[in-house]
């Protein structure tokens, strides 16, 4: 008898619920549609607090009625959807223009978002490249093809003339010899608008347009606006990274019943669905059994751990070690042969230091990995121990490069030598920034190379290994893995070459973008037909922040010669936009002569340290605020979960409470 009666009662209930709305459709109707002039629009009726069936009616009502709307709503109207549209189309055109979409999709449905972070950090590199190429064109390129007289070279009235015979003449070199050139930058090319020897325009007061200090100030806009981009990046990976930590974790289950895409219509779509689906899913299988194999682990079975992650570490310093004495030794090799004798040397010998540094970058990661497997981190922490320990070794290899070449050109340590007492640089150099530029492009053309000889010979040749032999040397190599910190450490490699070079060769990120495209589809192609999906997979957001924070140390080592070499090198007498200038920084001061009294007082200002100590106090106090309104959304993000914990129990309280009065009605 209760159940019978609380069956009618909920059929009352039910009925009396269908009677308010029908009244609430009504009631709107007449209220809503009956006023003269007005129309429901569709935003508003999306936006109104009723169920679907209610705003099914509205639509019918209103599309029964037949009344016409006035001028003013239509007009309204109309504008609105020729927006609307608009902002569809001006959307699907730039993701046709947003490169390597469909590619990147592929990629991390087959392999994991993991290598697909891989590809996207070349598209970023890509971009930065292109960036630089459009400021070299429009401030640097155009206004000396425009303005430039071919015949008049500037030649230093402050120096002697033993520092102004450099030879600008084309003299005839056979095509082999041409050939070569492509790869040393010598020839044509040192001539050419690619190095920093190309750019020769006397200083004139009344040009409008000031070729140097555009030149100047460029490089550093540039760098400037790297540094933001990179920093913004690395801002947004440390926010998904602190979100793929271990209180964030997300059930199984939400991930099973919410990640699926039901716009997903063509059948490769939703098997790169799936296989990404089914990619995250063993991450965190792998993570959570990882977590509770940690947590088991006893006090004996960490100190062996330690002991074992101490002696690994002191066995990559000593390989470290070594392979700084060599690049020492190969490095210091070319010095003992003078220029003069560069051309009897051949290009394999010119390519000596590219190819020693390209040899310790080649086989050190290997090893590295190698042992970073034994160490028993997680797949996403040895990825990033071992890109720490990588990048370490490879940005050193480069300063170490730098510095014993600024010491043979620009005489760094020995300047009493008398080879750099008449020009302040060494006289065999004439052109010394030519030289230095011509060794970062002979590096970023080396590196083009390995990839090259990397992709189609040694990949190939290790999986028709694999494939058609059952040795044991075979069985022991397996198919290749993509390895991420090896990649990504090769373009942050190459990245910093180019930043370091601008200068020197301000189209040198030109040929860093003809690189990286064609570098982008040949790692593809590598991918998929040599290279086998990683049994090990890690999580991308956690690389992306690690990979951002390589990056900007690159871009702080190539900041060190560059600062060198426009505040305080002697540039070169005999070549260059910069030879009648003690620094090219004393450019920007006889820019700054020139302008009027009130500007300069105010560029006084801006470069003093008062101002400069009242811009500290000003970023302090903003970045107080920052850290203290983090702090205050922690605190409530923690309150907002102990309270959803207690909505939990809650629920669960009074579902226990319902099914024991369910079990009394009964």
């Amino acid at each position: 008898m209760r159940g019978t009666e609380l069956t009618h009662s909920t059929q009352d209930l039910w009925r009396r619920t269908t009677q308010q709305d029908a009244q609430s459709v009504h009631s709107v109707s007449s209220t809503d549609l009956s006023l003269e002039g007005l129309d429901i629009q569709e935003s508003m009726l999306r936006a109104l607090a009723c169920s679907m069936k209610k705003k099914r009616f509205l639509r019918q009502l209103k599309a029964s009625t037949g009344r016409g709307v006035s001028s003013w709503v239509s007009w309204r109207q109309q504008k609105y959807k020729a927006w609307r549209e608009l902002q569809e189309n001006i959307w699907n055109c730039a993701r046709i223009f947003w490169l390597w979409k469909p590619s990147l999709d592929e990629i991390g449905g087959n392999f994991g978002p993991g290598i697909q972070s891989y590809f996207t950090f070349l598209r970023f590199l890509l971009f930065i490249n292109f960036l630089a190429v459009l400021l070299a064109t429009g401030f640097i390129v155009l206004p000396v093809l425009i303005a430039h007289d071919a015949s008049t070279f500037p030649k230093s009235l402050r120096a002697e003339a033993v520092c102004r015979n450099y030879n600008h003449s084309r003299s005839s070199r056979s095509a082999w010899q041409h050939f070569q050139d492509v790869f040393t930058g010598e020839g044509f090319l040192e001539h050419s608008y690619l190095f920093y020897g190309g750019y020769n325009m006397k200083w004139d007061n009344n040009s409008l347009y000031n070729v140097h200090l555009a030149y100047l100030l460029s490089i550093l806009g540039y760098f400037l606006a790297c540094f933001i981009w990179i920093f913004r990046q690395i801002t947004a990976s440390f926010v998904q990274w602190k979100m793929q930590r271990w209180d964030f974790k997300q059930n199984a289950s939400a991930k099973i019943f919410t990640e699926w895409d039901f716009c997903i219509q063509s059948p490769e779509a939703a098997a790169l669905k799936q296989k990404n689906i089914y990619n995250g899913l063993k991450m965190d299988l792998a993570e959570q059994n990882r977590h509770m194999q940690n947590q088991q682990r006893t006090r004996k079975q960490l100190a062996q751990l330690y002991l074992l992650r101490l002696l690994i570490n002191g066995v990559i310093l000593l390989l470290m070690v070594a392979a700084f004495y060599i690049i020492y030794l190969v490095t210091t090799f070319p010095q003992h042969y003078h220029q003069q004798d560069a051309a009897s040397l051949g290009v394999l010998v010119q390519y000596l230091p590219p190819v020693a540094i390209s040899g310790v970058n080649l086989f050190m990661p290997f090893l590295l990995h190698a042992l970073a497997q034994l160490e028993n981190y997680s797949p996403s922490d040895e990825v990033n121990l071992t890109i720490v320990r990588c990048v370490l070794l490879r940005l050193s290899c480069l300063g170490m490069f730098l510095f014993f070449l600024g010491h043979r050109i620009l005489c760094w340590g020995s300047s009493s030598a008398v080879q750099c007492q008449p020009c302040g640089y060494n006289k065999l150099y004439q052109c010394w920034e030519n030289r230095i530029g011509q060794e970062m492009y002979k590096m970023t053309i080396f590196n083009f190379l390995t990839t090259l000889a990397s992709s189609f010979l040694i990949s190939p040749l290790r999986r028709l290994l694999v494939r058609y032999s059952s040795s044991a040397v075979a069985r022991w190599l397996g198919k290749e893995e993509f390895l991420v910190p090896h990649n990504v450490l090769d373009i942050v490699t190459i990245q910093t070459v180019i930043w370091t070079g601008i200068f020197f060769c301000p189209l040198l990120p030109l040929v860093g973008c003809a690189s990286i495209f064609l570098a982008f589809y040949i790692k593809k192609y590598t991918l998929f037909r040599n290279c086998q999906p990683s049994t090990r997979l890690f999580r991308a957001s956690r690389s992306k922040f690690l990979f951002q924070i390589m990056l900007l140390l690159g871009l702080f080592l190539a900041c060190t010669p560059l600062s060198f070499a426009i505040s305080r090198a002697s540039p070169s007498h005999a070549c260059g936009l910069f030879a009648n200038y003690a620094v090219p920084w004393h450019a920007v001061s006889t820019a700054v002569s020139v302008l009027p009294a009130s500007v300069q007082l105010i560029l006084d200002y801006a470069t003093s340290s008062v101002f400069c100590f009242s811009l500290l106090m000003l970023l302090s106090l903003i970045l107080t605020v920052i850290i203290a309104q983090a702090q205050e959304n922690r605190r409530v993000i923690e309150r907002l979960k102990k309270q959803r914990e207690l909505y939990v129990k809650e629920k669960w309280h009074l579902v226990k409470k319902l099914a024991q009065a369910f079990v009394e009605l009964l």
